[in-house]
């Protein structure tokens, strides 16, 4: 089969060249017209009651997104002139201020002081500002702009819909560097490793209709994807598949010296692409491994890239060989010296000490392990965001005039009674944290009959047959008191489970950490299973997984705990990408050397291993340091130009991983083999007999 489709691709390579180019037009289409969704939260699992309040909220009373507003020295005239302007705005659900529970003409000493204390602080009054749709919609993008345009001096918006629409116009304008600094690092890297300035162009060319591929896939597939995925797919996409395009380069120039361009081709192709495909089946299991998620953005991001390497492996395989078969007469006019370093000594020496070595790699499990067990974990979603948004800086201000701005909702359906909805209200008040709750039952007096109550107080705290009361909160995101209490308060409602709801950003935040600490289990469990057998197959060997899959699990462990040495706190996503990316894109490095440790055994079955060893480390060196420098350089660009501390983090433990891997694999890996020789031997189906 392979050799029928090597003998394909190389009588058809005009034919491939031109279709490739022709499908640019829908995947390009496509991918321009994806939506972007800025908005983490929206990914967390529906069966949450938190998540399935929010709907309610939502659908509901048309909390789709909700923003706060402060206003400094602004009489109430001119407040109020200012809600009605807003509340014009398209996209603009409702402004909720003072004046909508109470009449101004009445002198705020005669207002409840809950009232007060919620609009009023030193010269400031503070609006909520409520739209159609959810915080992350272009429609609510859009209100986000105008609502900004008609703002004056001393006025302060912030919230999740500014701060999402800030994020957008950033991440917009910075994407274009992304990839303009995976193009030029990439260059670079293989034209000082590659024997032509051409072939470089090539193989980003043939990587990079395949990238173009599976970001358009999105639009058809789904529509949408995270600003995660589509920050980091292309560059890490093309990272993982480098090496590939790298395998069949060379063993077409070594077939190239006794044989035709066209049975050069023919013949690399069919002994690359089993190498390519075992490595790609790693690091698809990797991606993979993420859509085991109950966070939707693990799906996202690992779905998109496991496409990605397939579709790269197939233009690889086609369109790579197609252009450079085309393109020979140039590559060989642009010839120059290649500048890989020599690991002839290296490897002497990893050989001749390689049980102090061994050693060495054992008790360096201990450190990794420290590390990544009391790294500090990042899930203020806040945190994580650019300092320099004014939303960000804007919520910094409010909360220095109102320092609880947080807040939660309680939702009861219609099947509770009055008596219930109070019973249940009061217990939470009691809670620490919980600074008042305000809602129909507490701001109404429960002998005043309903015909009664105001339509406008009625419309904010009840619609359909839904009750909604506001939890205003003492304490802020992502601290232990506001855990403790969210968890004290859903132990009130849980007799009521499927009736009574608690939600809204902290709530949802909470269970953002619980559910990502859930994943990265899973997701760490899955990979290195998925892994274990695919090596476990491809080399019919009990010991060969263990010890593939264990080397690269340090250098994870490293590279998840180093930020703990370093005095530095790691992004929460890391806790479940890193492991599956650098686990599935990195492995490859460990194949490659067991392969050729293995061949040169079978050479030289009656010389000494050690010699084996240090021609294997000699001659994979080259290949495994430009397959972790490719990965490095498509990624590490990201990490320098983008001010999102988010993706500039995600991208830094990606490029350092790979260095890790490498560092793990060149340094300690061959110790390790060469000490465990004869336990791989006994439990390796096919192993070269050693000498006793």
């Amino acid at each position: 089969m392979l050799d029928a489709m090597a003998r394909w691709v190389v009588k058809k390579r005009v034919l491939i060249v031109m279709l490739s180019l022709l499908l640019l037009i829908p995947a390009g289409y496509g991918m321009n017209h994806t939506r972007i969704n800025y908005d983490i939260l929206a990914y967390l699992p529906e069966r949450l009651p938190s998540v399935q309040g929010q709907n309610i909220l939502n659908q509901a009373f048309g909390y789709g997104g909700t923003g706060i507003l402060m206003l400094k020295n602004k009489s109430d005239v001119e407040a109020e002139a200012l809600k009605e302007r807003l509340e014009q705005i398209d996209g603009v659900e409702a402004v909720t201020w003072i004046s909508d529970l109470a009449d101004l003409a009445v002198p705020r000493e005669f207002l409840p002081a809950e009232l007060i204390d919620q609009f009023y602080a030193d010269d400031g009054t503070l609006m909520q500002i409520q739209f159609q749709e959810e915080a992350a919609s272009l429609k609510t993008d859009r209100a986000v702009r105008e609502i900004k345009a008609v703002l004056g001096p001393d006025a302060y918006f912030a919230g999740t819909p500014p701060m999402l629409a800030e994020l957008r116009a950033q991440l917009e304008s910075e994407m274009p560097l992304y990839s303009l600094a995976a193009v030029l690092f990439t260059l670079v890297l293989l034209g000082l490793t590659l024997p032509s300035f051409l072939l470089p162009v090539l193989i980003l060319l043939s990587i990079g209709v395949a990238i173009v591929y599976n970001l358009g896939l999105s639009y058809y597939l789904g529509g949408s994807m995270s600003y995660i995925t589509a920050a980091v797919a292309g560059a890490l996409q093309l990272g993982v598949t480098m090496d590939f395009s790298i395998f069949l380069v060379h063993r077409y120039a070594e077939e190239r010296r006794t044989k035709d361009k066209e049975s050069a081709m023919a013949d690399a192709i069919r002994h690359t692409a089993q190498a390519i495909l075992t490595s790609a089946a790693t690091a698809i299991a990797g991606f993979l491994a993420m859509t085991a998620m109950a966070l939707g953005i693990g799906g996202d991001l690992g779905m998109t890239m496991a496409r990605g390497v397939f579709i790269s492996v197939l233009m690889i395989l086609t369109l790579l060989p197609s252009l450079i078969l085309i393109f020979e007469p140039w590559i060989e006019r642009f010839q120059h010296r290649t500048f890989v370093p020599d690991f002839d000594a290296l490897a002497r020496r990893i050989v001749r000490h390689h049980k102090p070595i061994f050693g060495l790699f054992l008790l360096l499990f201990i450190p990794a392990w420290i590390g990544y067990a009391s790294v500090d974990v990042v899930y203020d979603i806040d945190r994580l965001m650019p300092k320099n948004l004014p939303a960000i800086q804007n919520l910094e201000a409010i909360r220095r005039v109102f320092p609880s701005t947080e807040s939660a909702f309680l939702i009861m359906d219609d099947t509770l009674s009055a008596s219930e909805r109070t019973h249940i209200v009061k217990q939470i008040e009691t809670l620490d944290g919980v600074r008042r709750v305000i809602g129909l039952d507490t701001l109404i007096d429960p002998t005043v009959p309903e015909a009664f109550v105001p339509e406008n107080v009625k419309a904010m705290f009840a619609q359909d047959r839904y009750n909604l009361s506001m939890i205003q909160l003492t304490y802020g995101a992502y601290d232990e008191r506001m855990t403790r209490m969210i968890e004290a308060a859903e132990a009130i409602i849980r007799p009521y489970a499927g009736h009574a709801y608690l939600t809204g950003q902290a709530v949802l935040q909470n269970d953002l950490v619980t559910t990502v600490q859930d994943d990265s289990r899973r997701v760490d469990l899955i990979s290195i299973v998925a892994i274990f057998w695919i090596i476990l197959i491809a080399f019919r060997s009990l010991a060969l997984p263990i010890v593939l899959v264990g080397s690269i699990e340090l250098a994870i462990l490293f590279n998840l705990g180093l930020d703990f040495y370093l005095g530095r706190s790691m992004p929460f996503i890391g806790t479940f990408a890193i492991g599956a990316i650098q686990l599935g894109s990195t492995i490859n490095y460990a194949i490659l050397l067991v392969t050729r440790f293995k061949e040169e055994l079978a050479r030289q079955e009656t010389k000494d291993p050690k010699a084996a060893m240090a021609r294997a480390v000699s001659a994979s060196g080259g290949a495994i340091l430009s397959s972790a420098l490719a990965l490095f350089a498509a990624v590490i660009g990201i990490w320098m130009v983008t001010d999102i501390s988010l993706l500039g983090d995600l991208a830094f433990m990606i490029a350092r991983g790979a260095l890790i891997s490498l560092t793990v694999i060149v340094f300690l890996l061959p110790a390790v083999l060469l000490t465990l020789s004869g336990f791989i031997a006994r439990t390796t189906v096919g192993w070269p007999k050693q000498p006793s």
